[in-house]
């Protein structure tokens, strides 16, 4: 196994206790009051499938390493090659994946695909545009460079781009609206310095950022510190921004992606 491999493991395992605590309530809430009995539905990226649970009889889970699950079906596929035939499904619903994609445009366009006439896809995701942390040293900043640059063509500044991405799928009546989220307590910051110095001083994270010469070790393990340091400080806030973004296909089955 490569020291890339490695590392993609090593993501997977480290997020898949809060993926797991994910819910159709949690994340997909805005799309919730769109659905209605008897429509299919394809969550693209599902992960532990935790939200698809959540999304009626009629949905299915798909992604490159899902489940397992009990409660819904699976399929394993990339978003960008779906196995499905086309206007399969009455909604389609997204979270947290886009930031993880060479080309977002793309799936959202494979997703169209599938759409039936009036259906409506919900697409939810991360942007670290406007990151706020207080206090902000220079050490976080470069950390985040690093992360930026282990995604590869793959980016985190997703989240402001979801409605425009949607119109150029071919779907309309894009709408999306945006979350803060964050601040700083006595439990949940250490928590979260904990987690995030985590990454910079894993094997496997050191492993592939001296190998693709994103990083030296001793920079590694600086970030490292400076996560626990800014964990420790009583005034220390992180805060960020979520966006969640609905659209239609168009009632009239003559307008596609390619109008």
């Amino acid at each position: 196994m490569s020291s890339r491999e490695r590392y993609e493991r090593f993501l997977r395992d480290r997020h898949r206790h809060n993926h797991a605590r994910r819910s159709a309530a949690s994340h997909a809430g805005f799309l919730l009051p769109h659905l209605k009995p008897g429509m299919r539905l394809l969550d693209l990226g599902c992960g532990p499938a935790s939200i698809t649970a959540g999304l009626g009889d009629g949905a299915i889970g798909v992604d490159v390493d899902p489940g397992p699950s009990d409660a819904v079906p699976l399929v394993a596929a990339e978003v960008y090659r779906l196995p499905f035939s086309d206007a399969t499904f009455d909604a389609v619903f997204c979270c947290a994946v886009l930031q993880h994609l060479n080309d977002p445009l793309a799936a959202l366009r494979e997703a169209r695909r599938l759409c039936r006439a009036g259906a409506v896809i919900g697409v939810a995701d991360a942007d670290w545009g406007g990151q706020l942390r207080v206090p902000n040293d220079p050490l976080l900043h470069r950390g985040q460079v690093i992360q930026e640059a282990l995604r590869g063509d793959a980016s985190p500044y997703v989240g402001a781009r979801l409605r425009g991405w949607l119109h150029e799928a071919g779907f309309v009546n894009a709408s999306s609206a945006a979350k803060g989220s964050g601040g700083g307590d006595l439990v949940t910051t250490p928590r979260q310095a904990a987690f995030n110095a985590a990454m910079f001083d894993s094997p496997d994270t050191l492993a592939v950022v001296v190998e693709e010469g994103i990083a030296t070790v001793d920079e590694m393990l600086a970030v490292a510190e400076a996560w626990r340091r800014w964990g420790d400080d009583p005034g220390a806030v992180a805060a960020g921004w979520w966006f969640e973004a609905l659209a239609w296909v168009p009632h009239d089955v003559s307008t596609s992606a390619d109008t």
